[in-house]
């Protein structure tokens, strides 16, 4: 007598994640879309091991998908992706969504995951494990010392319109902010008379005149360090007419560096807010402005064509044969834009090793 078995074939499962500071929520779903559980888990190395663990327990894993992996659940998605899990950044839950389904961590979990069984969500993460993620950091310190010195400047301008006389005439033949800013850096008030108008304005212009030209010191070294990064990352886009280490960073920290992340030209012309919207109705036909994608992108674009028009022939000649048709000047610079587009995607192809 002989005994036939059958081997049962483990089920494939997907998951989905609602990201939190603290805590995560995952919810698993089979192939067929069966709602299998839900967890919660803590945002530590132990917490992502009991999640992936949590989750293998159901079956081979295809894919998670996760909300807002470039701030959340940026830890786990790195987490996940070393240990060979395919993971899709998912968007949070449409408000049409959550006033037909309400709002609740499980529910956006279960979304998260519906969303990449359906071949709705297919976002490939940006890969924060590498120099560009490095880069980001960086700017992200540049940035903020560069917002603090415009605040101070500001501040040194509008505690001069109220000055005493003396105060003001003592920087009358300084142009700029900054030597203004330089000059009371080195201020001598009278700390034993800060009652005194004068001497509580001299004090106060000393204390914004030193933060001035501390920040001037951390901006500066913020950008020697960035230029070197960048110079190795991207040499063929800083290569590129007037484009220098700031842009050059910005445009990285945009595309990211995951391989095949963005699949086109176009795809990455939507992605810095500057595709052709159509427009059109009946009998006229036209296209709009983008007002979506990363803005600081948008932004970066926009001053690279301003400083072409200036000194770039090509620009000028093309500003010139657009303006003659009929174009606005507003126009052609968009146009630019989406030219700019053009140069930038194939050398970061280039310089990314992009296929």
């Amino acid at each position: 007598m002989s005994i036939t078995t059958t081997a049962t074939q483990p089920q494939i499962v997907v998951a989905g994640v609602d990201t939190h500071a603290d805590t995560h929520n995952v919810t698993v779903l089979g192939l067929d879309g069966r709602w299998l559980g839900n967890n919660q888990f803590d945002t530590t190395p132990d917490g992502y091991r009991a999640a992936l663990d949590w989750v293998a327990s159901f079956g081979i894993v295809d894919r998670v998908g996760i909300e807002l992996t470039g701030s959340y659940g940026a830890s786990l998605t790195r987490y996940l992706i070393e240990r060979g899990v395919q993971v899709i950044d998912v968007d949070i839950p449409h408000p049409t969504v959550r006033a037909k389904k309400g709002k609740d961590d499980r529910i956006d979990s279960e979304e998260a995951a519906r969303k990449v069984l359906s071949g709705q969500a297919t976002t490939i993460p940006k890969d924060t494990t590498g120099v560009v993620e490095a880069i980001r950091n960086l700017k992200v310190a540049r940035d903020s010392a560069v917002k603090s010195r415009t605040i101070a400047l500001q501040n040194i301008r509008d505690l001069l319109v109220t000055a005493p006389a003396e105060l003001r005439q003592s920087v009358m033949a300084l142009k700029t902010l900054q030597a203004k800013a330089k000059h009371f850096a080195t201020a001598r008030p009278d700390t034993t008379r800060l009652a005194d108008p004068l001497q509580a304005c001299k004090a106060a212009l000393k204390a914004l005149g030193r933060r001035v030209v501390f920040l001037n010191t951390e901006i500066a070294q913020a950008d020697h360090t960035m230029a070197a990064l960048v110079q190795i990352t991207a040499p063929t886009l800083l290569g590129l007419d007037r484009i220098g280490t700031q842009h050059a960073a910005q445009l990285l920290i945009t595309a990211g560096s995951t391989p095949n992340r963005i699949r086109s030209e176009a795809a990455f012309a939507r992605l810095c807010g500057v595709a052709p919207v159509p427009a059109s109705s009946g009998k006229t036909t036209r296209t709009r402005l983008h007002r979506g994608g990363d803005r600081q992108a948008n932004r970066t674009l926009y001053l690279i064509a301003i400083n072409r028009l200036g000194g770039h022939q090509p620009s000028i000649d093309y500003l010139a044969r657009r303006t003659t048709e009929g174009l606005s000047k507003r126009d052609v610079i968009r146009c630019l834009k989406r030219y700019l587009i053009r140069e930038v995607f194939k050398a970061l192809k280039t310089d990314l090793h992009w296929t």
